[in-house]
Formats: C-alpha cells, sequence, structure tokens
C-alpha cells in the first residue's frame, strides 16, 4: 500500500513539474521527458496490468513505432551519426506519450494538469507585463517571456483555445468559469504583445469555428461587443491600436510584406526539393534528408535553381520550409509524416469518446497545432511536447487504477 501512495505522489508530482514547466522551461519540458520515461520503465518492469494496457493500446503502439521510423529514417539517408542522435533526443517524448496518456486520463490528474497549466501561466504573464512596463511605452516591440517569442506564441494560442470550450461550459462552476475567462483575456493580450500573426489567425479561427458549431449566440454577442469595444479602444489608444492593426492587416499582404513573400517562396522551394528527391534520391524522399543533413542539402539545390535567391526574399530560410508538414516531410521521410499524421488521427478519435466540456479543448488544440504548422515549422520541436501535454488532459477518463 505504502509503494502505491508513494507512486501516486511522484505521479502528480511530475505532473504538475510538467504543467508548470510548459510555459516556464524549457529545460523543465526535457527533465518532465526524462521523469516520464523513468516512471514508465518502472510501471512496465514492475506492474503486469499496466504492461498488458500499454500493449493493447493502438496509440501506445504507434507512437513507439514512430519513434523507431524517425531513427530508422535518419540511418537509412543520410546514414549520419548526427542526424540519428538528434531525432533520438529530440523525438524522445513520442516514448513518454504512453506514460503521459495513462495519467492525465486519471479524472484526479486532469485537474492537477489544467491547474498547473494555469499557474505556469500566470508566472509567464507577469513577467510579460514588467518587460512591457519597463518599456515605459508599447509601440509595437514583440515581447516574449521565458520561452522565445515564436514558442512563447504558439503555446499561448494552445492554451487560449483549450480554456474556451472550458469558460464557455454551463456545466462548470461559475467562479471557474470566469477564472478561465480572465485568463484566456490576459493570454490573448499576451499572444497581441507577442506579435505573432500565426497564433492569432490560429486563436481566432479556432474560435469563431467552435462557436459557429456550438454556441451561435454567443458568436452573436461576442460580435455585436466587438462593435462598440473596438471603436472605443481605437478612440482611447489611437496610436497602439494603429499598431495592432497594421501587424493584422499584414497578414493578407502577400506582394509588399517581405516576411510573407518570403514565406511563400519558402513553401514552393520546399515543395519543389521534395519533387526532385522523389525524381533523383527515392530514399530521401520517403525516409527523409536528416534533420541536420536537410540544410547541407537543401541549400546545395536551392544554389543550383536560383543562386541568388536572398537577394530577392531577404527572410528566405535555408534551415526549415516554414510549414509543419512540409519541413517533417523533407527532413524525416514522407513515410515518418503519415505516420506522424495517423497518430494524431487516433488521439482525435479517442478524444471524440471524452466528454463534450472536455473533448472540445482537445480537439481545438489540435486544429490549432496544424494552422500555426501552416505557417511555421512546429514539428519535432518544444511546443510539440506541449501539444500533447494539452491534448492528453481531453483524453477520455480511466477509472481504474494502473498500480493496483
Amino acid at each position: 500500500m505504502r509503494s502505491i501512495v508513494n507512486i501516486n505522489f511522484i505521479e502528480k508530482s511530475i505532473i504538475v513539474f510538467f504543467g508548470f514547466s510548459v510555459f516556464t522551461s524549457k529545460a523543465g519540458l526535457n527533465i518532465s521527458v526524462a521523469l516520464l520515461l523513468i516512471l514508465f520503465a518502472y510501471s512496465c518492469i514492475s506492474n503486469k496490468s499496466y504492461r498488458a494496457q500499454v500493449a493493447s493500446n493502438k496509440i501506445f503502439i504507434l507512437s513507439a513505432l514512430l519513434y523507431v521510423i524517425g531513427l530508422l529514417s535518419t540511418i537509412i539517408y543520410p546514414s549520419s551519426a548526427a542526424d540519428t542522435i538528434y531525432f533520438a533526443r529530440k523525438a524522445a517524448f513520442l516514448l513518454a506519450i504512453p506514460c503521459l496518456f495513462m495519467l492525465n486520463m486519471k479524472k484526479e490528474n486532469k485537474e492537477l494538469a489544467i491547474r498547473s497549466l494555469c499557474t505556469g501561466f500566470i508566472v509567464a504573464a507577469l513577467y510579460v507585463g514588467y518587460q512591457a512596463i519597463t518599456l515605459g511605452g508599447w509601440e509595437g516591440e514583440r515581447i516574449a517571456s521565458f520561452l522565445d517569442v515564436g514558442r512563447w506564441s504558439e503555446v499561448l494560442t494552445y492554451f487560449i483555445v483549450f480554456l474556451f470550450p472550458l469558460a464557455l461550459d454551463g456545466k462548470e462552476q461559475k467562479n471557474r468559469r470566469i477564472i478561465f475567462f480572465c485568463l484566456i483575456l490576459i493570454g490573448f493580450i499576451c499572444l497581441v504583445l507577442s506579435g505573432s500573426r500565426g497564433g492569432m489567425v490560429a486563436s481566432f479561427t479556432v474560435s469563431v469555428l467552435y462557436l459557429l458549431s456550438y454556441k451561435r449566440n454567443i458568436l452573436l454577442k461576442l460580435s455585436a461587443a466587438m462593435l462598440v469595444i473596438l471603436p472605443l479602444l481605437m478612440f482611447m489608444f489611437p496610436s497602439k491600436v494603429g499598431v495592432i492593426q497594421d501587424r493584422i492587416v499584414s497578414i493578407t499582404d502577400t506582394t509588399s510584406n517581405e516576411s510573407n513573400t518570403a514565406r511563400i517562396k519558402m513553401w514552393e522551394a520546399g515543395y519543389l526539393f521534395a519533387l526532385d528527391k522523389y525524381d533523383n534520391n527515392p530514399r530521401a524522399f520517403f525516409f527523409g534528408n536528416g534533420p541536420i543533413n536537410f540544410e547541407k542539402e537543401y541549400t546545395s539545390f536551392i544554389n543550383s535553381t536560383n543562386k541568388n535567391i536572398t537577394n530577392s526574399y531577404i527572410y528566405f530560410s535555408f534551415k526549415d520550409n516554414h510549414n509543419g508538414v512540409l519541413d517533417a516531410a523533407n527532413k524525416l521521410g514522407v513515410v515518418y509524416e503519415l505516420f506522424f499524421l495517423l497518430l494524431v488521427a487516433l488521439i482525435a478519435a479517442k478524444i471524440l469518446k471524452a466528454n463534450p466540456n472536455i473533448k472540445y479543448s482537445g480537439l481545438s488544440v489540435i486544429l490549432a497545432f496544424f494552422i500555426i504548422g501552416v505557417f511555421y515549422t512546429n514539428q519535432l520541436e518544444y511546443q510539440t511536447i506541449c501539444m500533447f501535454y494539452f491534448i492528453s488532459i481531453a483524453l477520455p477518463r480511466m477509472q481504474e487504477n494502473t498500480h493496483a
């Protein structure tokens, strides 16, 4: 009995530490994954029932298989130890998925996870507020928190769309819903201060789709409120609203905005690079060019087709394709990416079986992940780990005690 109590305490400690680290520490995320792997190994060795549950779960099997596919892909091509080691380290979270999911499928751990996320967010938001105040006057500077601005804005987006369905759920306690609304508002302000257009697009799109599907009356009320609030803000803070307005308008500018034109060119170049590999090096097409080796081969390809591309597109990057799916397919191969998409699809199908108040949160995070992935490389990154933490909370509850 004592060992059960100790294990339960360890489980809860990992969940809390992981949730708090989502907004505050990349090192904390690495430590969390390592702790999950240790706990997973211990549970598999010491508990027959636990092993049986893992072995019978398609998601858990596929996550481990995906890790193996990634390793084999780097061995098949480019056969580089640097690429294999890089993948082994960065993709270790795939092996931790069974342990994380089984922990957060427990009712009491779900609540701990949500509270730890909210606590970590509050600490990170306070740091953003401190930076904004020390500026003396915000004029459009991109403000991050403990994470860099790209990761911070992406995790912020997951947080906003995760809480949104819960804040509108009539079954939640009133005080709890008010807290969620306040956190969403603060999160949106932080997102605006981060200057992330991809995060804004994802947050807005997912929220509107949710309201259109399930809360149309609230959508009408919010739209009416915005018709009053936005002109008022423009009157009170014209210069600051102007900065935000210009940032939002620039999202659709594909002719004069240098960031947008470079991104479109990177999509085109990434697609042509994949086609070239399909024709001339099928191994690289199906199994990837390697997460490290990619830059060398991609640079060589670009120089052979458009050597002076950076003269026309100053934001052009040789390190990635600025698209999650395309970048992963080029670096790890089409085979790996198809299995990754299958894994996410199986998780989404599992989430659909959860209670309504939480399943929409999980599905919203998955949708936001792919919307952001249109504009940024976001697979095999820290924010990918965070995405899996959010959706693990949305899985159906598991009643049985796996350590009994």
